[in-house]
């Protein structure tokens, strides 16, 4: 019970850190904005010239699934540079000595920022969905909370992959190549630019199997065609993969810090 209190209270604090720049956030939302104005020109000619209905989705349900997909994706923490500068300037040295786990004390850190982050987010995709194309005709307010949940364990899927990555920096000097790679499988495969319905078969059977999908595609496909069974598929595969890189984080960071070379700090 202590442990738990221990890192509630260390998310109390970056919540209320992040709380004080929450204006600053909305402002820096001008990129959301930019960028669904974009996907709103290109899918409204695309539509223009296919008709009312592309792979099952209608205009009105590709915006907001991609308003979704922007929301989770820039709801990310900056644990990535965060975590891979504490191993290259030795702050991990000092951090190994305090009394909590590092993959835990950063998970719960991180969740002030992408929770604040999330909310200014949700703010400006639903201000922008509703200029745009107006309400998600297919929505229905009973299936909110259960698609809050997805797009919190897509979230919370892209924080451990990020950190898992960072922790690379025990054993290489330079391994912003991994989030630079890892963000543009997120951008394809995992569903961001485009639905994978419309991917080539063979294709869309990888990608919708690959943890890159339930970042981003499987909580914005749960938004805008909700079905319980879609959500129970969609949240045991999120699940899995929660459990899976969480592990791996764990796995990596301990292996890194028996083998903690310090080069400075």
């Amino acid at each position: 019970m202590k442990k738990v209190n221990k890192y509630s209270y260390i998310t109390k604090i970056s919540l209320s850190n992040n709380l004080v720049y929450f204006g600053d956030f909305l402002i820096r939302n001008f990129f959301f904005v930019f960028i669904i104005y974009i996907y709103m020109m290109l899918w409204t000619n695309i539509y223009g010239g296919k008709g009312d209905n592309i792979a099952g989705f209608t205009l009105n349900q590709m915006i907001w699934y991609l308003v979704v997909t922007e929301i989770v994706t820039l709801s990310r923490s900056n644990i990535f540079f965060e975590a891979t500068q504490d191993v290259k300037n030795g702050n991990i040295a000092y951090m190994l000595n305090k009394p909590y786990n590092y993959i835990l004390y950063c998970f719960s850190n991180s969740l002030g920022e992408m929770g604040v982050k999330l909310l200014t987010n949700a703010i400006v995709g639903l201000i922008i969905g509703l200029l745009c194309v107006g309400p998600l005709r297919s929505f229905n307010p009973i299936h909110l909370p259960l698609i809050i949940i997805s797009i919190l364990l897509g979230i919370f899927i892209n924080f451990f992959i990020h950190i898992s990555l960072s922790l690379t920096s025990f054993w290489l000097e330079e391994n912003s190549a991994f989030f630079w790679i890892y963000g543009k499988l997120v951008f394809t495969l995992g569903g961001m630019l485009i639905p994978l319905e419309l991917f080539p078969e063979w294709l869309k059977n990888i990608a919708i199997n690959l943890p890159f999908a339930y970042v981003t595609y499987a909580p914005a496909k749960l938004a805008v065609d909700f079905s319980l069974n879609r959500f129970l598929y969609t949240i045991t595969f999120q699940l899995i993969y929660l459990g899976f890189f969480f592990i791996l984080s764990m796995t990596i960071f301990r292996k890194g810090a028996r083998a903690l070379n310090v080069n400075g700090g």
